[in-house]
């Protein structure tokens, strides 16, 4: 009779240990179950999300096209740089877009000429924006070695046999930067420092000019040796925008017309100012429901008024 008791005690045991894992093994199936429908739900909101982006960036790129047919300058007072908000479903979400013109910044890819050479005259106006903005001026020739395809290193710069040294080693680039965030290569970049310089700086083909019209008032009056006249007069210089073109070219020379780096300038880089643009980033943010996608696309305006073509030469997904 004992040994019957001590059976039924160990069927006991075994029944609820059966019957744990048996629960073990139903939430584990259940929970398994919800977390594919979860991560199924997300990739097909990320991939409408996706689209809805694409469907903004055409958008984009079609009121560029409409822009150059009706305007023959660019300024941040056109229908182009007007922010938009598109409600999606009813509720469901929306997606926030907005153009910003690239050839209102300074180009990096400036401090070279075209055939390769160090462009005097731009290291010094890049050298100018950086005093400006209260960052060290030895920026510039930093960024020059990192981009020039010499071995030789500026003054305050540095070359190959710096870089090497750091741990782990790299090598400069050698060539033109495609994103500022490379900046974050060169030796001695930090957070904070590039948080202040990203706003005034873009990475553009080398031919690219400057567009007066969309310029920050710390860019032009980075053009002039001496002279800080739109930075130090920011609520004239936002309203004067308002209206036009300002400054235009004309005022440009006529303000800094005694100023010998902007004489420089203009003698050896006579086609650097102007008042229209071919190159634009489009910021757009799409959120359906908790899920957000951030893309970013330079776009370039091609052609004439009656034939103006615009294409994306680069994008970025949740940075720029």
């Amino acid at each position: 009779m004992r040994r019957a008791y001590e059976q039924r005690g160990v069927a006991l045991i075994i029944a609820v240990l059966m019957v744990a894992l048996a629960t073990m093994l139903a939430v584990s199936v259940a929970t398994e179950g919800y977390m594919d429908q979860r991560r199924n739900a997300t990739l097909m909101l990320l991939d409408q999300a996706y689209e809805m982006g694409l469907g903004a960036e055409a958008l984009a790129a079609e009121t560029l096209r409409d822009d150059a047919a009706g305007s023959k300058v660019d300024t941040p007072g056109e229908s182009w740089a007007t922010p938009i908000v598109l409600p999606i479903d009813e509720g469901a979400g929306e997606i926030k877009g907005s153009l910003e013109d690239l050839q209102g910044r300074f180009n990096l890819n400036k401090l070279l000429n075209e055939d390769g050479s160090k462009n005097a005259e731009a290291v010094a106006q890049f050298e100018r924006l950086l005093e400006l903005l209260n960052i060290d001026r030895k920026w510039a020739m930093t960024t020059l070695d990192w981009i020039d395809a010499d071995n030789n290193q500026e003054t305050d710069g540095a070359e190959d046999s710096v870089y090497a040294g750091r741990n782990p080693a790299y090598l400069t680039a050698n060539m033109v930067i495609t994103r500022t965030s490379e900046l974050f290569s060169a030796v001695g970049m930090d957070l904070s420092i590039y948080r202040k310089l990203e706003p005034y700086v873009a990475t553009l083909p080398n031919h690219s000019a400057l567009n007066v019209c969309t310029a920050s008032a710390l860019v032009l009056d980075s053009l002039s040796g001496t002279l800080t006249q739109y930075s130090n007069n920011a609520t004239t210089f936002a309203s004067n925008r308002e209206n036009g073109c300002f400054p235009s070219l004309n005022e440009i020379r006529n303000s800094f017309a005694n100023d010998p780096a902007f004489a420089r300038m203009i003698q050896q880089h006579p086609d650097y100012l102007v008042e229209t643009s071919s190159y634009f980033r489009a910021s757009i943010l799409v959120t359906i429901g908790t899920t957000e996608l951030a893309l970013y696309s330079v776009l370039n305006r091609t052609g004439n008024a009656n034939n103006a073509r615009v294409r994306v030469i680069q994008r970025s997904f949740g940075t720029t």
